[in-house]
């Protein structure tokens, strides 16, 4: 089964997991490849304006 299927993580975010990178560099990569990275305001899925990426 595809890992990516399987865990819903990328390539990418398997490969800092294995590399041993910090949670911080972590969750930033798995972040912006679900959320991007946004410099302006955007209103998120409940509707609210924010910039946070959720945190």
């Amino acid at each position: 089964m595809n890992e990516k299927i399987k865990y819903g993580l990328s390539a990418a975010v398997l490969a800092l997991i294995g590399a041993g990178a910090s949670a911080p560099e972590i969750l930033d990569q798995f972040l912006d490849e679900k959320e991007g990275n946004h410099t302006t305001a955007y209103r998120d899925g409940a509707g609210i304006w924010t910039i946070c990426r959720g945190a």
